[in-house]
Parts: C-alpha cells; structure tokens; sequence
C-alpha cells in the first residue's frame, strides 16, 4: 500500500486553534458561573459544587488566555510527527481533512481508549497534499464535516 519513495510533508501550524477573546467573552463566562454559583449555593445548598463551579470558571479563562506555540508537524512514512510527538500509522484507525471557511485540519483517529482523536491545524499548508501523502498509509474517513467539539468551540470561540 505505502509507497517508499514519497517525500515526507512538513509544516509549521499553532498546536490548536486560538480565537481572541475580548472584555465581554470574559464577562459573560463570569456572569454564568455566578449564576450557576448561586443556583447551587442558594437553592442546592451545595457549597463543594459552588466551589468546583468557581474554581472551573477561574481555570477556563486562565486556559482562554493561553496563546498555542508554534510546532513542526511532519507526516512520513513511518507516522505523523506533531511536536515531540510521534504517533505510528499502527496506532491510527483513519484520517480525513476538514476544509472550509472556518476550519483547515488534518482529523485522525487513534487507538487510544481517551483522546482518541488528534487535530492537526493546517495553516498554510495545502490539505489535498496532506491527504494523498496519508492516502498511501490510512484510509480516509467518509465524514469530511468539522466534529461536534469543533463546532461548539467555534461557536464559544475557545
């Protein structure tokens, strides 16, 4: 199946996709967790779930802030290389790529049991490369749509 002559694919992207959030993202975050606070402290008289509540609302804006690093991501013939990462084709199940106005990825699904799924932002790299190199080692997935987290995170713009 694989081809032994094909050069590898290599590009610089952000580990993940970063949307700027402005003063009312993190207004409205705050004002639902107060809400939700409330509702537990008030009406549940649970003040541990408050708490977790809080303290989720204070993490997910602290991870809001955070700006992805550059990474060198490389596809070869033995696997995909994301950062100090490696994952070999045996551990992936199958590819497809996501290319529209909002999203430009690379999707794999691996064998693991939790984060089973890997995106690789493309940036400025041209996806049907990426796919006929990946055609030669995995078989692509049918459902070229964004996934359902991607969506939502799009919408939330996180």
């Amino acid at each position: 199946m694989a081809t032994q002559n094909a050069s590898p694919v290599s590009w610089l992207a952000p580990e993940f996709r970063h949307y700027e959030k402005n003063a009312g993202w993190y207004v409205t975050l705050f004002a639902i967790a107060i809400l939700i606070v409330g509702f537990f402290i008030i009406i549940q008289k649970d003040i541990f779930a408050a708490i977790t509540i809080a303290i989720l609302a204070i993490l997910l804006a602290l991870f809001a802030r955070h700006k992805p690093e550059m990474v060198e991501i490389q596809i070869n013939q033995r696997g995909v290389h994301f950062g100090k990462l490696f994952f070999p084709y045996k551990q992936i199940n199958h590819f497809w790529i996501v290319h529209n106005e909002y999203h430009k990825t690379v999707n794999l699904e691996t064998t693991a049991y939790l984060n089973n799924l890997i995106i690789l932002e493309l940036e400025g790299q041209e996806p049907e490369r990426v796919r006929m190199f990946l055609l030669q080692y995995l078989p692509e997935h049918e459902n070229t749509q964004p996934t359902f987290p991607q969506r939502v995170m799009h919408k939330l713009k996180f």
